[in-house]
């Protein structure tokens, strides 16, 4: 008899835990056969891939038939992007980061969104081969607006090779109506119903925009490999280390006791070298090798192995927080770390070390993919990683992307040094400092809801039941109830009206309601939130395992 892998029997029990029933009564509006678009982060992709599958089929929550479609953040399959993608400097991460993933996808179109978006495969051209589609230079995709079948005997669109949202910046622009890589999905000639739910590892306070549920905590670590015994990564690093790291040297103005090595660096001890503890080399990181993490080293004139720093995607919500969490950047913006790094953006024009034909930038990875680090830099490199993907990707629930790297020991100042684990995951002053919350993003047209919005609540938010609800409650809190003498009013959100006992307040959706739910959140490494207030100033939402509006954690 043959045994079963623990990736095997990991992947059975998962499975069990989706069969079983669900535990509140929420569900859909009084349309039906909606599709709801998830689209956005790589970080919660494969937990909402559970959850999607888990609520499409679940009666209580989705009794209409909505199914909602989870788009993945990359898919390969367009050989003419690719091979866009691969001429640019720093792109050939982006080709090898899309074989890990589908090679294709489809939004199927519905009565609202009557365009159909067909990801990857043939379709879009890259045709000046810079990696970019933008309707400037390029056929952003092919669209067929005369394919039959479409609602009410109409016909429909089909845009086909489309490039889907990659990362929680990208998904929450596509939800609101911005163009992504040259589409735009939601606008108010369509009311917002194309997308319906960005997938976000961070937080915009944008409240006109957008609605947040937070429904999980998650964290975000720094990897070394193999072979890299430095002093200062078994120390573990801080924030003032990272910032420095991970920003470069603007031209230097030294004294000329200091200006051994050029008038535009900066040679803190004066012995001829850029290589020791304090040295600025302009256009460069303003720490490049791991002893000059060390105070008063001095390597005597022998240059030691430069530290191999990568970078996250663009447009990411984990890049966004490795700026804001590790470097101290307080605008947030990841791509600001290459300001003043020689060449950027111009070899000629921002030459800082005297020498056109030399530049300096950050390698890039996808988030969550620390494959792209080369052999020959992993004893010096830094990568980046979710806590609750290296999980999965450890349980081999999903491909190992980790490339043999480690966590290692991070805090805002030595005295809160730690690594990320399960226990250090959680929202207490003595917690990871790299913790953070995820979240479920629904889009809101100046501050509105949109017609999509409750499917999407009932599904990831938490929904307030109508009016009429409330003025027929009886008995005395906290357990009255009410009986729905009001026909258009569906108080547990069950899709009839024909209720009775129901209690007043607030319903929580699937995500931040049923205990099915919650075992699939752990499951894929997060930690799920404890049930309470779900909103410190809206006493209507009642509790849940969720929390609205929840801005990010502070690194303090």
């Amino acid at each position: 008899m043959k045994k079963l892998s623990k990736a095997v029997l990991a992947a059975a029990t998962l499975a069990g835990m989706l069969a079983i029933p669900s535990q509140v009564h929420a569900g859909a509006d009084s349309s039906s056969g909606d599709i709801l678009g998830v689209v956005g982060s790589d970080t919660t992709y494969y937990v909402m891939n559970a959850l999607v599958d888990a609520h499409n089929l679940n009666t209580r929550y989705n009794p209409n038939g909505d199914k909602a479609v989870n788009i993945p953040p990359l898919v390969s399959a367009n050989a003419n992007i690719e091979t866009g993608e691969a001429t640019l400097a720093t792109a050939s991460w982006l080709k090898a980061a899309r074989l890990a993933w589908p090679g294709g996808a489809v939004l199927p179109a519905d009565a609202n969104c009557t365009t159909q978006y067909v990801f990857g495969g043939a379709g879009s051209e890259d045709t000046n081969q810079n990696g970019s589609i933008a309707a400037a230079d390029d056929i952003e995709f092919t669209a067929v607006s005369t394919v039959p079948g479409g609602p009410s005997s109409g016909t429909y669109t089909v845009n086909l090779g489309v490039q889907p949202p990659n990362g929680s910046g990208d998904g929450r622009s596509a939800i609101s109506g911005s163009a992504v890589k040259g589409v735009t999905y939601n606008s108010s000639a369509n009311n917002y119903a194309c997308l319906d739910i960005g997938r976000s590892s961070s937080y915009s306070a944008d409240t006109a925009k957008y609605e947040y549920w937070a429904f999980a905590l998650d964290a975000i670590g720094w990897t070394y490999f193999p072979g890299n015994t430095n002093a200062a990564v078994s120390n573990g690093l801080v924030t003032a280390d990272f910032n420095k790291i991970y920003q470069c040297a603007a031209t230097q103005s030294p004294t000329s006791a200091n200006n051994a090595s050029g008038a535009t660096n900066y040679d803190a001890n004066n012995d001829g070298d850029l290589y020791d503890f304090g040295d600025l080399k302009a256009g460069y990181p303003k720490i490049r090798y791991w002893n000059q993490l060390i105070s008063g080293s001095d390597v005597d004139g022998t240059e030691p192995a430069k530290i191999a720093p990568y970078r996250i995607q663009a447009g990411s919500g984990t890049g966004k927080d490795v700026a804001t969490i590790f470097f101290g950047r307080t605008d947030g913006i990841d791509s600001q770390v290459l300001t003043d790094c020689d060449g950027y953006p111009s070899a000629t024009t921002n030459d800082k070390d005297g020498n056109t034909a030399t530049s300096f930038t950050f390698p890039i990875v996808q988030e969550h993919d620390c494959r792209n680090v080369s052999d020959a830099d992993k004893p010096n490199a830094i990568c980046w990683y979710g806590y609750s993907r290296w999980v999965l990707q450890a349980r081999s629930l999903e491909t190992d992307k980790r490339n043999g790297g480690v966590f290692g020991k991070f805090g805002p100042n030595t005295a809160e040094l730690k690594r990320p684990s399960f226990s250090t995951i959680n929202d207490s002053a003595t917690r990871y400092k790299a913790t953070r919350w995820i979240y479920n993003v629904l889009p809101l047209n100046a501050s509105a809801a949109v017609p999509r919005t409750p499917d999407a609540r009932r599904f990831v938010g938490v929904s307030v039941q109508p009016a009429a609800c409330a003025t027929s409650a009886t008995g005395t809190a906290p357990n009255q109830v009410v009986s729905e003498v009001t026909a258009s009013a569906d108080c547990n959100f069950d899709g009839d009206s024909t209720d009775v006992g129901v209690a007043v307040g607030a319903v929580p959706g699937f995500v931040c309601g049923d205990a099915t739910a919650r075992r699939i959140i752990a499951s894929f490494g997060f930690k799920p939130i404890p049930s309470g207030l779900t909103s410190a100033t809206d006493s209507t939402l009642g509790t849940s395992y969720c929390r609205y509006n929840q801005a990010s954690l502070s690194n303090s």
